[in-house]
C-alpha cells in the first residue's frame, strides 16, 4: 500500500466514526435527559477513540508509544515527556485509561504524574497483579511506577502491536490475566481504624519521609477500596507562635503501604496545602488503596520536615489524627465514614504522639579509657640531644548514638609531671586521631601542668556511630641535668564540655552533648637505668596444726633491663619497698602477734662490693623476684596481697651507696598478686 493510500484510508475510517457520532446522536437526542445525552456523546467518543486507535491514529494507540523504555521511577509530583509516554501507554488499554475525559485521557495526555495517573498505574498493578504485586508480597496496588511495574511496561512495550491483543490471546493467557484481577466482593463496612504511634516517635528536623504515625484498618462483609483520608497535624502546647505552625513545620505528608509511597502531598503552605488551616488538616484523595475482607491493612503516615527550625522547636510535641475516610464496596457504593474506631470527623480522637527535635540533637561524643593505653614504661632520653616521640597518653572519642557525623575543631588535654616542669622536659607535642596528625598546639604551661591546646580546624571527622583512638605523643628534651632523672609524665583529659571540645555535627555541640573523661598512666623519664615488667605473681596458703600459724606465701617476679649503664640491686631486703595491704587496698600494719618475712632472689649474677649486689650488665635483662612471708597470727584482717612498691639500683655496686636511683611500680595494680584469706 502506497503512503496516499494510507492516508485516505485513515481519513475514511475517521469520516465513518465522525457519521457514526451524528447520526447516533441525532437519533436519540429527543429522548434522553441531559445526562444520559452526555454519557451517549461520551460513549460515541470513546468508540471513535477506539476506530482512530485500529487506524493507527490518536495518541492513546500503544502504537504510536512503543517501543519505547521507561528508564526511571515515577510517582505523584514527578513530570516530563516519560510521564506523557506513560499516560498514552496506559490509554492504549481500557483497564488502565487515565481518565474518560479532561486531562490525562485520550489526545489529552499531559507530562504531570497526579493522582490519576497513579490511579490508573494501580490498574496495571492490579491487571498484572502476579507480575507486579506478587512477587514484592504486595496484596494492594500502590499506584508507584517502580521497578516492578516498570519492569512490566517495557516487556509490554518492547514492541508495537501489529494485531488485536484479544484476537491473539491465547487461553492460557486469558486465565492468567482473569487471575490477575481483584474483585471486590460484599458489602463492605468498616470494622476497625486504630491510629498507634511509629516505632520511633522522634524525629528531627530535615528527616525525609519518616514514620509519623499508624492507621490500620480492617473491613468486614465485604472487600473494599480506599479512597481518601483526612488527616491533622496539632502542636501538643497549642498557641499561635509560628513554630507550632504545621506549614512551618512540615514540608510533605505522605502515605505508605507495604513500604510503597502510595499517596503525598505538600504541606508547607497555609493556603494551598491544607484542608482547613485552622485545625492542620490535609486530605488525601484519588487513593486506590484495596482492602480484602477481614484483612488489616496497616497504613503508615510519614513526613518531611522543614529546616532551620531551631528557634525554640527542639522537643517540640506534635499529635496526629485522623478526620474521615471514604471508601467503595464491590458495588461501587461510597461511604464516608467519621465516627468509628480512632476516626473522628473533628479531629478529637486519640492521635499519633511523636517529638520534633533540632537537627543534631542526637549527636554526641565521648571521651573514654582506651585499651590501648600503654601501661606505665620508662621512656629512654638522651644527655645530649632530643628524644624519640613517645606515646604517652591514649583514649577513646566515641560518637556513639549520633544521628551525624562528628568534627573536631578544637580539643584540649592535661600533662602533669613531677621531678621538673613541663618547660624543662617536653620539647613539642602532637596528638593523633584516627590515623590524622595534629602538629598545631597552644602550650600553656605553669609549673608542672601544662593544657595543651590541639587546634584540630576540621581535619577529623568521626564518622556516626564510630569509635576512634586520640594519641598524644610527647618528644623529650635532651636532659644534661642529672636532676631531671626520674621526672615522671602523665596525660589526661577532662570531662569533655565546650572548653575542652569544640565539635559539630549537624549543629555545634553544647555541653549536654559532650561527656566522659580519661586518664593515662605514669611514665618515667632516665638517660640510664632499668626498665621493669612482671614476669609473674603468685599467692598461696600454708595450712598448719596450729590455726594461728597458718601462712600466706606471695611472691612478685621481675624481669629488669638495665640500659645505658650496669645496674646494682642489693640482695637485702634494703632493695625493694612493698607492702601487704588488704582487699580493698589499705595497707596492713605489722603488730606483736603478726611477722613476716622477705627474701630477694635473681637470676642474676651476685656482685659489687662484697657480693652484696645483684648485677645486671648494660643491655641484659635479669629476674629478680620478691617473697614474703606473712602469718597474721589472732590478729586481723586475715585476707592479704603483696604490693610492690619500688626498687632501688645503684650503678657502682659500693657498700655506701650514695648514688642510689629508684624505679616506682606503676601502675599499683600491675605490681601484686591476688589477695589470700589465710586463716577464717
Amino acid at each position: 500500500m502506497t503512503q496516499t493510500n494510507s492516508i485516505v484510508s485513515k481519513l475514511v475510517v475517521a469520516f465513518v466514526a465522525v457519521a457514526m457520532v451524528f447520526s447516533s446522536f441525532a437519533a436519540s437526542a429527543s429522548a434522553q435527559t441531559t445526562e444520559e445525552l452526555q454519557q451517549m456523546i461520551n460513549d460515541l467518543l470513546a468508540q471513535v477513540a477506539a476506530l482512530q486507535t485500529q487506524a493507527g491514529q490518536g495518541s492513546m494507540s500503544s502504537a504510536s508509544v512503543c517501543p519505547y523504555t521507561w528508564t526511571r521511577d515515577l510517582t505523584q509530583g514527578a513530570s516530563g515527556a516519560d510521564v506523557k509516554m506513560l499516560q498514552q501507554f496506559l490509554n492504549a488499554d481500557a483497564d488502565t485509561r487515565v481518565a474518560a475525559e479532561g486531562a490525562g485521557s485520550v489526545g489529552m495526555e499531559t507530562e504531570f504524574y497526579g493522582p490519576a495517573t497513579a490511579a490508573a498505574v494501580s490498574k496495571l498493578q492490579v491487571k498484572y497483579r502476579s507480575d507486579i504485586l506478587s512477587p514484592a508480597n504486595l496484596v494492594n496496588p500502590t499506584g508507584y511506577f517502580g521497578p516492578s511495574s516498570r519492569a512490566k511496561a517495557n516487556m509490554l512495550c518492547a514492541s508495537a502491536p501489529s494485531v488485536d491483543d484479544e484476537e491473539e490471546m491465547t487461553d492460557d493467557e486469558e486465565e492468567e490475566q482473569d487471575d490477575s484481577s481483584v474483585t471486590l466482593g460484599g458489602e463492605a463496612s468498616l470494622n476497625k481504624f486504630e491510629v498507634a504511634d511509629a516505632d520511633d516517635d522522634t524525629v528531627q528536623e530535615g528527616d525525609e519521609d519518616v514514620a509519623i504515625g499508624i492507621f490500620t484498618v480492617e473491613f468486614k462483609d465485604g472487600d473494599a477500596e480506599i479512597s481518601r483520608i483526612d488527616i491533622a497535624l496539632e502542636s501538643a502546647g497549642g498557641g499561635t507562635d509560628d513554630e507550632q505552625d504545621p506549614w512551618d513545620t512540615f514540608d510533605t505528608v505522605s502515605l505508605w503501604v507495604d513500604g510503597d509511597k502510595v499517596a503525598e502531598e505538600d504541606a508547607n503552605s497555609r493556603r494551598s496545602d491544607y484542608l482547613d488551616d485552622a485545625d492542620g488538616s490535609i486530605r488525601f484523595s484519588g487513593l486506590d488503596i484495596v482492602a480484602m475482607e477481614d484483612e488489616e491493612v496497616e497504613i503508615t503516615v510519614a513526613a518531611s520536615l522543614q529546616t532551620g527550625m531551631d528557634d525554640g522547636s527542639d522537643g517540640e510535641d506534635w499529635k496526629l489524627r485522623a478526620g474521615a475516610l471514604r471508601y467503595f464496596d464491590a458495588d461501587g457504593v461510597a461511604t464516608t465514614e467519621g465516627s468509628q474506631g480512632d476516626l473522628e470527623d473533628d479531629y478529637s480522637g486519640p492521635s499519633a504522639d511523636f517529638t520534633i527535635n533540632e537537627a543534631g540533637s542526637d549527636d554526641e561524643l565521648i571521651a573514654k579509657t582506651s585499651s590501648n593505653d600503654p601501661d606505665s614504661d620508662t621512656f629512654k632520653t638522651e644527655t645530649d640531644k632530643k628524644s624519640d616521640w613517645y606515646t604517652v597518653f591514649v583514649f577513646d572519642l566515641d560518637t556513639d548514638d549520633s544521628a551525624n557525623d562528628i568534627t573536631i575543631n578544637e580539643i584540649v588535654l592535661n600533662v602533669a609531671t613531677t621531678g621538673t616542669t613541663y618547660s624543662n622536659l617536653v620539647d613539642d607535642a602532637e596528638l593523633v586521631i584516627d590515623g590524622t596528625t595534629i602538629d598545631d598546639v597552644d602550650v600553656v604551661a605553669t609549673g608542672n601542668e601544662a593544657v595543651l591546646t590541639f587546634n584540630v580546624d576540621g581535619d577529623v571527622t568521626i564518622d556516626a556511630g564510630d569509635r576512634v583512638e586520640a594519641e598524644l605523643m610527647l618528644r623529650f628534651k635532651s636532659m644534661s641535668n642529672s636532676a631531671y632523672e626520674g621526672s615522671t609524665v602523665q596525660g589526661s583529659i577532662d570531662s569533655l564540655t565546650t572548653s575542652i571540645v569544640d565539635a559539630e555535627g549537624a549543629d555545634d555541640l553544647g555541653n549536654g552533648q559532650l561527656s566522659g573523661a580519661a586518664t593515662g598512666e605514669v611514665h618515667t623519664l632516665r638517660t640510664s637505668g632499668i626498665e621493669v615488667s612482671v614476669d609473674s605473681t603468685s599467692a598461696e596458703v600454708t595450712v598448719v596444726t596450729d590455726p594461728d600459724n597458718d601462712y600466706g606465701t606471695f611472691e612478685i617476679s621481675l624481669d629488669v633491663t638495665a640500659f645505658e649503664q650496669d645496674v646494682f640491686i642489693p640482695i637485702s631486703s634494703a632493695s625493694t619497698s612493698w607492702k601487704l595491704v588488704d582487699a580493698n587496698g589499705a595497707t596492713i600494719l605489722s603488730t606483736d602477734t603478726a611477722s613476716t618475712t622477705v627474701v630477694i632472689s635473681s637470676s642474676a649474677e651476685e656482685g659489687g662490693a662484697g657480693d652484696a649486689f645483684y648485677q645486671i650488665n648494660d643491655g641484659e635483662t635479669e629476674t629478680v623476684t620478691i617473697t614474703v612471708t606473712y602469718t597474721p597470727g589472732n590478729v586481723t584482717p586475715k585476707s592479704a596481697r603483696l604490693q610492690l612498691v619500688s626498687l632501688v639500683f645503684d650503678e657502682t655496686g659500693t657498700a655506701v651507696k650514695t648514688d642510689d636511683s629508684t624505679w616506682n611500680a606503676l601502675p599499683a595494680n600491675t605490681f601484686r598478686t591476688d589477695v589470700k584469706t589465710i586463716q577464717d
